[in-house]
């Protein structure tokens, strides 16, 4: 049987005695039994070790290793370039502009629709830009977003409502301009691609030749 069991055994007892007690002593001498039988139990059956049975503490977790910083991503690395971040600043600033006008109902689809679309087609453009790293290129690309881009949509925007419908034309004009300008960038980059692969293509060939 365990400890606890007699213990409670124990004090059930001393209350039976004590009841039976009240029958040949006074009252409160009968309760002083149950309550000295509970005391010696409770020093009888006092555990030696109240410790034992509980669970171990756990060890210390040690310190996981510091994660390894992820490699950054292209856009990171575009953000932090010092000749496209400034230009990718500025197309997400025209982007947020543009956004925000046309919910207001400041500037019809159209127009929003062509400028968002611009704007996301020399996003795609600036990381090959990036990597062809062709100095000219790079500036008329300066060129074509802080002067021509901006001297299209910034004025157009700052236009009363009225003046906004009737100068519309001229901004789609401006806007049409712009894309066919990205249009040249985009094939001159493709030229070059061909290139390289067309010189890879005769470096392999060259040396199978060789080989043979």
């Amino acid at each position: 049987m365990s400890r606890l069991k007699l213990f409670t055994v124990f004090v059930v007892a001393g209350y039976l005695i004590g009841l039976l007690a009240t029958l040949f002593v006074p009252v409160y001498v009968a309760f002083l039994l149950p309550a000295g039988l509970s005391f010696l139990a409770l020093i009888f059956f006092k555990p030696k070790h109240p410790m034992q049975g509980a669970k171990p503490f756990a060890e210390p977790i040690a310190p996981s290793q510091a994660s390894t910083p992820l490699p950054s991503s292209p856009q990171d690395s575009l953000t932090k370039d010092p000749i496209w971040g400034p230009v990718l600043e500025y197309i997400g600033v025209l982007e947020d502009m543009m956004i925000s006008e046309g919910q207001k109902d400041n500037l019809d689809n159209e127009i929003v629709e062509k400028t968002l679309s611009l704007l996301t087609r020399l996003q795609r453009v600036i990381p090959q830009l990036q990597e062809l790293n062709d100095g000219n290129i790079n500036h008329n690309i300066h060129r074509l977003v802080f002067k021509d881009l901006n001297g299209a949509v910034n004025p157009f925007l700052k236009l009363s409502g009225e003046a906004k419908r009737q100068n519309r034309r001229l901004l789609l004009s401006g806007l049409k301009d712009i894309n066919s300008k990205i249009s040249f960038y985009v094939e001159s980059i493709e030229h070059r691609d061909l290139i390289d692969l067309q010189t890879k293509i005769d470096l392999i060939h060259e040396r199978y030749n060789v080989q043979n």
